[in-house]
């Protein structure tokens, strides 16, 4: 009896904002309750403007206020949903008060974080709690983990079976990050020592990784530090279709040698910078809150994942592709995984938990995002 279907909070951030618009696409061709959400009046107004003189027909959203640490706050909004789907980061800074509320007020939530501190918290602090109460948490939702995530699991589903399986993902992407994406990589730098280490009971990825070149793409390959492979594993636990254990192992394309050692001297250089208050607010000024790439960078933005994935004897090459992915296709796959909450939920696999894109939305959301515009394919 909850007067909304999704609450969209954060909507008047760039990726927020972004998302705004694929919710209101859709609610142009379907019936769908939902509202946006946020701590600024004016800017939720503006952003309802914007949505609806893109869609003129549609019934316009509601708008809510909240503020992220405002327990009573998120607890009257959360109240009002079925499923909340957040675009507020850092989440390690701004996110625990939220899937909390959630949590306790029995609302099934998505987000996009990247940050591997705040994902390892909350499945220690609140797995085990969203389970018994069937409710669905489920982070990782944009970039940051729906095409590795996914693309694991469709490798893994080609090689039916149950002996132990590898899969090699290789990952090459090209845009430029938002103030917000920038903040959130920053924080998750700064917090490098704590979420080191500290898995989350997943099954391991084998031989530990090592930058080599990779005759499967030609190029030289780098493991990437990112949440993703932690994802990936903890999906393994909870989808059969990974068989009975799997091997990771997830990789950075480089086009050449000296590429790479820039890469690795620039990435060192900001992890550095942001281990210290002084030096990580300079790094944070290089691109403010709400802002984000032009339509011009936005438009030559792409990512490409390739999987190599073996079982037994056989083996399959699986590409995972799309267009503008930090944004416009995050946008895309954070309305839709909460579309698969709202409106699919009796087709999914587990009532409860803090979960993955891949156990806990499956094949209602992979079947989405195929038709929002992510490639997924064997090659």
């Amino acid at each position: 009896m909850r007067p909304y279907d999704v609450i969209l909070f954060g909507a008047t951030g760039f990726t927020g904002t972004l998302t705004a618009h694929a919710l209101a696409s859709r609610a142009a061709v379907a019936p769908l309750r939902w509202a946006i959400a946020g701590r600024d009046r004016g800017k939720l107004d503006a952003v309802l403007a914007a949505v609806v003189a893109r869609q003129p027909g549609i019934e316009p959203p509601g708008v809510v206020i909240a503020r992220s640490h405002d327990a009573a706050e998120l607890a009257q909004m959360v109240a009002q949903t079925r499923v909340i789907a957040s675009t507020v980061g850092p989440f390690d800074v701004h996110g625990d008060g939220l899937v909390e509320a959630c949590v306790d007020g029995g609302t099934d939530y998505v987000d996009i974080t990247g940050e591997p501190a705040f994902w390892q918290r909350m499945i220690a602090r609140h797995h085990d709690t969203a389970r018994e109460r069937g409710v669905l948490i489920v982070p990782c939702c944009g970039f940051d983990s729906i095409p590795h995530d996914l693309g694991a699991y469709f490798t893994a589903a080609q090689l039916p079976g149950n002996g132990p399986l590898e899969i090699e993902a290789y990952v090459r992407a090209r845009g430029e990050p938002s103030g917000g994406t920038w903040a959130s990589a920053i924080n998750a730098m700064a917090n490098l020592r704590k979420s080191a280490g500290s898995g989350d009971g997943s099954a391991r990825g084998g031989p530990r990784p090592r930058i080599h070149h990779a005759d499967a793409v030609g190029q030289w390959v780098v493991p990437m530090p990112t949440v993703d492979p932690l994802v990936v594993r903890r999906s393994a636990r909870f989808c059969p279709t990974f068989g009975e254990s799997l091997r990771y192992h997830h990789y950075l394309q480089v086009r050449s040698l000296p590429a790479l050692v820039k890469l690795l001297a620039g990435v060192g250089i900001v992890a550095a910078l942001a281990q210290t208050g002084p030096t990580r607010a300079l790094l944070l000024k290089w691109r403010g809150s709400g802002e984000g790439p032009s339509d011009e960078v936005r438009a030559r933005s792409e990512c490409v994942v390739t999987f190599v994935g073996r079982r037994g004897g056989d083996s399959v090459r699986v590409e995972v592709a799309g267009h503008d992915p930090g944004y416009g296709l995050t946008a895309m796959m954070l309305s839709e995984s909460a579309l698969v909450l709202a409106e699919d939920r009796e087709r999914l696999p587990h009532r409860g938990g803090v979960l993955t894109p891949a156990s806990a939305l499956g094949e209602p959301l992979l079947e989405r995002v195929k038709r929002g515009g992510l490639s997924v394919r064997v090659v």
